[in-house]
Formats: C-alpha cells, structure tokens, sequence
C-alpha cells in the first residue's frame, strides 16, 4: 500500500469518536489505525465482514472506514446489512476502493447507503478530512435527534400538567358549585319572610359557616400554583375523626334531604382514619350528594364509618342508597371525568359528571381504594376504604 509519510496533520483536540476500520488487509489496518489514533480517535478493526457485524452490534461507532474488496462478505454486503438493521443504519460508511474501482461500484455503494469513499492508495489529509467532516456531522445529527427528543419529552410533559391544572381545576369549581349553592339555599330560606325559631336559624347561619369555611380551603388548594404544576395535589397526612366527618356531611346536605324528603342515618365505630381532612369531605360529601340526587323521595341513606371487616388496618367509609341502582354497563365507567350515566337524577338535579371521578382521585392520593357494589333496580354501595389512623 502506497502512503505519503511527508503529509502529516497535526492531532486536532476532539473528542473520542470510535471509528471501526474493517479490511482484510493487515498492513492497512495498521496505517489506517496509526493516522486515526494519532488524530485523536478511538480505533477498532476487523478483517472480514462477519467480525465488523460482530463488533458494531455489540459497540456502536461513530463512523466506519470499510474496505469493499474483501474475500467471502465484501463491502457491499457488510452495508447492506448495517442498513438493512434499524440499530445500525445511522452509522455513516466510508468506503476504500482500489483507485481504478469501476464507477459503478462507487455508484453501488452511494445507493447501498454510503456516505462517500476513498481510494487507495490515499492521502492521509484526504483520508482524515473526510473522517472528520463525516463524524462531525454525525454528531450534529445526534445532537438535533436528542433535542428533539427531549422537545417531545417537554411537549409531553407540558401537555400533562396542563392535563392535571384542567383535571384539578374541575376538582375545584365542582366542589366550589355545590357549596355555593347550600349557601345559597340557606340563605334563601333565611331571607324568604317566614317565621323560624331562633335555634333553628341559627343552625342554619352554621351551616353557611361550615360550608364558607370549606369553599375557602378549597380556594387556597386552587390557588396553590407550585401545587399544580406539580400535576397533583399533595394531601396531608393526619387523624380523622370519622364521628365528626360524618356530622359535617350530614349538616351539609340537611336542605336537600330535606326537600326530597329523605332520611339519613349515621353510624360510626369511631375508629379515626388516616388522610386528609379537606379531602375526606370532599369524597364522603361527593359519594352523599351522589346518593341525594339518585334516591327518590323518602327513601332512606345510610352513610357509616367504621373498621374494615376483613382488614383491620383499614376504615370503610360508606354510603348505601335506595335509588336506581347501576348497570354493569354504568359501573365500568363509574370513574371517567364528565361521563353521563343511564340512571336520572331524581328531581332533575344538574351533573357535570364529575363526582364519582373526584372521589376515585382523593381517596387514591391518599393511598385508598373506591370500592361500587350496585344491581340494577335495588340500590348502590360506594365505599372510601382508606388506611386506620394507628398512632
């Protein structure tokens, strides 16, 4: 193999880019791997095809020197199996060719994917500045590949906190509607003109105070920003008493009971809880309100707190009505965002069909399962289960 001492290129900084040179040639594997190494590069080599393959699917180079005269798999056949495998066909190939190589292999091997030649006898510039420009541009195209990945993984990512900034959202103006509207209610009843006992108004002015309270934790949840950017809301971690939980759901539906004429009837063990408190009304309230609006008029809903039969380390909040019940249809999408049942509300009341799916949330943030036991015709069980508080 002819070579040209006298040329020499200084060793430009780079950074270690491995390039296989495959040649069956052991003299040109050396010269070729003393230019590359001295340029800054690291070097393999293979002497046949089948080892290049070899090599290249255990370690992926930047760039591959490959020669097309070789006995049993030439070069063509080496590319045509590196562009053939979606793991490899990004490598770019140089070929070696003998310096009288018929034009239509040059050809071939543009068309099989190459990305230029050289010939032999080379010129090491020639040789080295060709390398170079190829593996540059490798890089380059790495690098636009990674950024756009990682463009998608930020759309991606973009795209599903504003998913859960809209999701918690509803969260929050659904709850916020439905205490609105007690309070409204109650102080409609207050204002109407007709006679009531202090007492009782006076309970009622309690209500408006509970329900304020309320809409004003939910309010600062809302306005927690870091909270939704997080894409999830953070319940806290503390006692309940499920005694006093009940006693809050059940003042905070005392109006609609009380125009559809139903009973509600509690009953707790007393077994405190772990979770949130804001959250526990929210899914106790929304799991009652669900039963309101489904229950025909004087029926009965029992709402208990008490300790899982089967799992004591557990507490078992659970609303059983008298209305409708669920068909098996219903109850596979129970738990889907703004989803309209079969089953109509009893007295026309509006549903945005978010209820069920705020309840499934809180209870699953705060490490709990939602639990429907439903025949159509004969009622509905919604149950919270969630940790015992065992401090």
């Amino acid at each position: 193999m002819n070579t040209h001492p006298d040329e020499s290129l200084p060793p430009e900084p780079v950074a270690k880019r491995l390039v296989l040179i495959v040649d069956d040639n052991a003299d040109n594997l050396q010269v070729l791997a003393g230019h590359l190494t001295e340029a800054g590069y690291e070097v393999l080599a293979a002497n046949n095809g089948a080892r290049a393959l070899a090599l290249v699917s255990n370690r992926k180079p930047d760039l591959i020197l490959l020669d097309i005269q070789m006995p049993g798999m030439d070069g063509f056949a080496v590319c045509r199996k590196l562009k053939g495998d979606p793991e490899m066909a990004d490598i770019p190939v140089i070929f070696i060719t003998a310096a009288r190589t018929d034009t239509n292999d040059v050809l071939e091997g543009f068309q099989l994917g190459a990305v230029d030649y050289v010939t032999k006898p080379f010129k090491s510039l020639e040789l080295l500045a060709r390398v170079r420009t190829h593996v540059d541009l490798k890089l380059a195209r790495d690098l636009i590949l990674d950024y756009n990945r990682r463009l998608r993984n930020l759309s991606a990512h973009l795209q599903k906190t504003n998913t859960a900034k809209n999701r918690f959202l509803g969260i929050v103006s659904h709850d916020i509607r439905g205490a609105f509207s007690n309070v409204i209610s109650v102080s409609r009843m207050l204002t109407d003109g007709t006679p009531m006992p202090a007492a009782e108004s006076s309970g009622f002015l309690s209500d408006i105070g509970i329900e304020a309270e309320h809409m004003m934790t939910l309010a600062e949840n809302l306005l927690n920003l870091e909270v939704i950017e997080r894409q999830d809301v953070q319940p806290a971690s503390e006692r309940v008493e499920t005694r006093a939980l009940l006693d809050f759901v059940f003042q905070s539906h005392q109006l609609a009971t009380r125009a559809k004429q139903i009973t509600i009837l509690l009953e707790s063990d007393g077994t405190p809880l772990r979770g949130d408190l804001t959250s526990c009304r929210q899914v106790l309230t929304n799991l009652v309100s669900n039963a309101v609006k489904y229950s025909p008029k004087g029926s009965t809903i029992w709402v208990t707190a008490k300790r899982d039969e089967t799992d004591g380390s557990l507490v078992r909040l659970a609303v059983r009505d008298q209305g409708p019940g669920l068909s098996t249809d219903d109850q596979k999408k129970l738990f889907t965002p703004y989803t309209r049942l079969t089953s109509k509300a009893t007295a026309s009341e509006h549903s945005v069909g978010l209820g069920l799916s705020i309840v499934k949330l809180m209870t699953e943030a705060m490490g709990g399962r939602v639990i429907c036991e439903s025949t159509l015709g004969e009622g509905a069980v919604f149950a919270a289960v969630l940790p015992a508080w065992t401090e």
